[in-house]
């Protein structure tokens, strides 16, 4: 589905410091950060090249990567 699933920290060492992600589909870079269960993208917003059917598989492929990335 996608290739190169990335999760870095944004803010690191600051009050605000969460792990935003960064994963290359169809060639195309898209990065965004989970929160709440919920992921925000920046823009590009994936959803301007790729249905909303697919979005929501990415999505939930990308909370399952970001909760075991977490739980590590």
């Amino acid at each position: 589905m996608f290739k190169n699933f990335e999760v870095n920290q944004l803010f690191e060492g600051q009050v605000n410091e969460r792990p935003h992600f960064s994963v290359n589909i169809e060639g195309q870079e898209y990065k965004g950060m989970v929160q709440d269960g919920k992921v925000h993208w920046y823009h590009p917003h994936p959803q301007q090249k790729l249905g909303e059917e697919l979005l929501n598989s990415i999505e939930s492929k990308v909370n399952d990567l970001m909760s075991n990335h977490l739980e590590s």
